[in-house]
């Protein structure tokens, strides 16, 4: 970022700066984890249950194990001793803990469970031998969805968690069994949504090694958090922290999948130690659609009562999670729906609010963190209510939202989600005038009477990101996740090492943490190098995932290269025999405020306080580094959206084709508008994908049916159009550099917003959509049956 001599240095913050990630990524030069090659590497794969829910009565290894090239066929009976089961911990007062095995044992919950692990000389041997397992099962009746969980004398899924629910409570806030009393109008709908699933364009990747002489593992995860997978994987072995060490580098996506601790990189971690030799295990597709988390599944039932003028007075909801079979490490199965209830109300000014939330156990993979976790369901909710709403008293979709919004702020929701700022009224505004929203509606119409079913929807929502600690101790869980934390050190040649406790895996941290710091240095950000990902290396953080790391890792950025500053200038004033509050630090150079030319370069302060000690001022220590931490404040930061799409329905093959999809957006301060407009798409992307395409759907034995790209259809660039990306920014005060979460406000209204845009295509002929996916064949049936 080079600039003119004598003008003043462009800031860093907000400049749309190429991705510098991007130079080894997409030249085939990215390390990831089945990189990984340790001498002496052993290959391994798992045999998994093909039953749904069933007893185990025996498992026949022998004829694995007589296999050439096998080294070992481990069962759960061998890690005894050696790995204890996964319980995801949670005190909350409706909450029940269960163990989730390492290796199946005694019984198994969902069709994929790991029951034994191969380990050979090859992957091809591995995965032989692991056919050759013999499991004989004790068939028990699954249980496959919400009502059939919940039903009377249901299959009992876990001895240990009654009624087949993981969690269950109930809040009310107002009076709103007065505003439904006194409503014009009740609005009552069940929303439904499918499961479906991050699908990372790299799968899980395990890859351990364990030092017999020292007693040290090292294993290389494709995770999210490098830290949080340490303390687990020391927990679950039996190891002190010092004795492990996680490297997660370059990786290939996340969503939220790999925030947890899975049996599978237990098992490897232990089967290392059995073999004593590295062993690696490589997810294929197969495997990651039935045992890598899952997400969305989820039932949604809201009432809405509102006056005459479409003001919304009480929203009472009742929602409840399809879970799965086991509660995800560390965060326990509270998250979607919990999530998915405080979030409901949204951006609207709602002051009655009750819900009743439940987190169901069922016999498919579990339900973990999935980009926008709780909250999709949530919007699409509110935001269907509000259209069937807006239908029934004649009052136009964009306008009864208007009338809803939140408009001072603070602002505390009904849960008691403080709002710290926002524009909601121009965010909607600057909406209305990109989608053209009169002049779309009215080409609708007179396409309708041509016979062309084309239609306009638009979806709001607030996005909470960056949880305080007390709001996440609020949770119960084994550990408070309320931080995160960055390491600067200046280097002698003046060059800035930024070490932070996050994951970057496609939101280009390398490029917006050096912006960041670069801004508060007044220096290039090709000058700062930003690293991540390997516990030996990085200070202890919390890793990516909520939407996050610029509030966290960013906050801490600042408050260390603040802390940088003011001692590079009281270097720099001792240097020029100037009092430091006259200096200016830009351009890589400090200068006498108002006299440039007197001044000395920022590279020259940093080789005194690394090489002349002996010419620092008194009390000055050498060197330029510091390690900070930040915690957001409570309850977090909140972000908003709002989203319009416009689609036509294809009446002959029952296709939608999504032809605009304008979002505005407000993440508070903008570190790079080009990566925050990656970021949108990209979720974007995944919510047409969830609205339209994506499903894991079982058969009734419990057995999944989309278990390859050939059933589980996820959108491509032919079915996504261009996505206008408007920004605002409404900055947090309660952050340092007013950053808020966008990481995931793509993903919350897209699919709320593609139902409300083919609802619209279908309002003439009287059908709506209240669920997702929304199929071709349902498309059809519609339109036929109208």
């Amino acid at each position: 970022m080079q600039h003119a001599p004598g003008t003043a240095a462009p800031r860093a913050l907000g400049a749309r700066v190429l991705r510098s990630e991007d130079a080894r990524l997409l030249t085939g030069r990215g390390r990831y984890v089945s990189d990984v090659r340790p001498a002496g590497l052993l290959e391994a794969a798992f045999a998994r249950s093909t039953r749904a829910h069933a007893e185990i009565e025996a498992i026949d290894v022998e004829a694995a194990r007589a296999m050439p090239g096998v080294v070992a066929v481990i069962v759960a009976s061998d890690l005894e001793g050696i790995a204890s089961p996964i319980r995801a911990r949670n005190g909350g007062p409706g909450y029940s803990e269960c163990d989730m095995p390492v290796l199946a044992t005694g019984k198994v919950r969902l069709a994929g469970e790991a029951v034994a692990l191969v380990v050979a000389d090859s992957r091809y041997r591995a995965e032989d031998a692991a056919q050759l397992v013999d499991v004989h099962y004790r068939d028990l009746p699954p249980v496959l969805s919400i009502d059939d969980a919940l039903a009377d004398g249901a299959p009992v899924v876990h001895d240990e968690v009654p009624d087949n629910l993981f969690n269950k409570f109930e809040t009310t806030t107002g009076d709103v069994d007065g505003a439904f009393a006194g409503a014009h109008e009740i609005v009552e709908l069940e929303i439904r949504q499918q499961r479906y699933c991050a699908v990372a364009m790299e799968t899980r990747v395990a890859v351990a090694s364990f030092d017999q002489a020292t007693g040290e593992l090292t294993a290389w995860l494709s995770t999210q958090v490098p830290h949080i997978a340490r303390t687990g994987l020391a927990k679950h072995l039996g190891l002190a922290e010092t004795k492990v060490r996680v490297v997660s580098p370059d990786m290939g996506g996340g969503f939220g999948s790999k925030v947890v601790l899975y049996p599978e990189d237990v098992a490897i971690a232990a089967a290392s130690r059995l073999v004593r030799r590295p062993v690696r295990w490589i997810c294929d597709r197969g495997e990651d659609l039935h045992a890598t988390t899952h997400g969305r599944e989820q039932l949604h039932r809201i009432r809405v009562a509102a006056d005459a003028d479409g003001r919304v007075h009480a929203v009472a909801s009742e929602i409840a999670a399809a879970n799965g079979a086991y509660a995800p490490w560390p965060y326990s199965a509270s998250l979607d729906s919990g999530q998915a209830s405080e979030n409901v109300t949204g951006p609207y000014d709602i002051p009655a609010y009750a819900r009743r939330v439940r987190a169901v156990v069922t016999n498919k993979a579990p339900m973990g963190p999935y980009r926008g976790v709780g909250r999709v369901i949530a919007c699409m909710g509110m935001e269907r209510a509000m259209d069937e709403l807006a239908a029934r008293l004649g009052i136009d979709p964009i306008e009864i939202r208007r009338r809803n919004l939140i408009r001072e702020f603070p602002h505390t929701t009904a849960v008691g989600l403080r709002l710290e700022s926002g524009d909601y009224a121009r965010m909607l505004d600057l909406l209305e005038e990109a989608i053209d929203w009169k002049r779309a509606r009215a080409e609708n119409e007179e396409l309708r009477a041509r016979g062309v079913h084309r239609g306009v929807g638009v979806a709001l929502a607030i996005e909470q990101s960056a949880y305080g600690p007390q709001a996440l101790a609020s949770r119960k869980l084994e550990i408070t996740l309320g931080y995160d934390s960055a390491s600067m050190r200046v280097e002698p040649d003046g060059r800035v090492r930024v070490a932070v406790g996050l994951h970057n895996h496609g939101q280009g941290h390398e490029t917006t943490f050096a912006q960041i710091a670069a801004d508060e240095l007044g220096i290039d950000p090709a000058d700062v190098q930003v690293v991540w990902g390997d516990t030996s290396v990085v200070p202890y953080g919390l890793g990516t995932w909520a939407s996050r790391s610029t509030i966290c890792s960013g906050g801490a950025t600042i408050m260390a290269a603040r802390d940088i500053r003011a001692k590079v200038l009281r270097l720099a004033a001792d240097m020029l025999e100037a009092d430091a509050g006259d200096l200016e630090l830009s351009g890589g150079r400090v200068s006498v405020r108002g006299t440039p030319s007197r001044g000395v370069g920022f590279r020259e302060v940093a080789r005194r306080a690394a090489f002349e000690p002996d010419l620092l001022p008194d009390g000055e220590e050498p060197g330029l580094e510091v390690t900070r931490r930040f915690m957001p404040p409570d309850p977090g930061t909140f972000a908003s959206s709002a989203h319009a799409a416009l689609v036509e329905l294809d009446a002959e093959t029952g296709a939608v084709h999504v032809l605009r999809y304008v979002v505005s957006e407000d993440c508070g301060t903008v570190v790079n508008p080009m990566i925050v407009e990656g970021q949108v798409t990209g979720g974007v992307a995944q919510g047409i994908g969830g609205a339209l395409f994506e499903h894991l759907a079982y058969d009734d034995a419990g057995n999944l049916v989309a278990g390859s790209f050939m059933d589980y259809l996820v959108p491509t660039a032919a079915e996504l159009p261009p996505v206008e990306v408007r920004h605002l920014e409404s900055p947090s005060p309660y952050v340092p550099g007013g950053f808020k979460g966008m990481g995931e406000g793509g993903a919350v209204n897209s699919p709320a917003a593609i139902v409300a845009a083919v609802n619209d295509a279908l309002r003439p002929l009287g059908v709506s959509a209240n669920h997702t996916p929304i199929t071709p064949s349902w498309v059809i049936g519609a339109l036929a049956g109208a």
